[in-house]
């Protein structure tokens, strides 16, 4: 009995582990000018960005962070991101093709003018 609960123990651990490992990580750079107080990211297909991301965490300038996203590249690997500062500007890429491991420099040509 032992043994058929440990089999079945390591076999979710694997499975944990490779889905894991197909969850992509990717680093925002902020060269903006100002510190980054939320991140807001969703694959292309969504019609929102979704909750932010940093929580209660922020980026200064000059400063990144990385951020393991939860969905496999292999499902979704475009994605819209938005970052607020602390003067409530809005700097946004639209369709970023996400690798494992990318950087995302943001910097003042991002702002969103509207």
């Amino acid at each position: 009995m032992k043994k058929i609960l440990l089999g079945g123990l390591l076999f979710v651990l694997a499975t944990v582990v490779v889905v894991a490992q197909n969850l992509p990580s990717i680093t925002i750079v902020n060269n903006t000018g100002y510190e980054i107080f939320y991140v807001h990211m969703s694959p292309v297909e969504d019609e929102f960005f979704g909750e932010d991301w940093l929580g209660e965490d922020t980026i200064r300038n000059g400063a990144s962070k990385t951020f393991q996203l939860n969905i496999p590249l292999n499902t979704a690997n475009r994605y819209d991101i938005l970052l607020e500062d602390e003067e409530g500007d809005y700097y946004v890429k639209m369709e970023v093709t996400i690798t494992n491991n990318a950087r995302i420099v943001f910097t003042q040509d991002d702002l969103d003018d509207d």
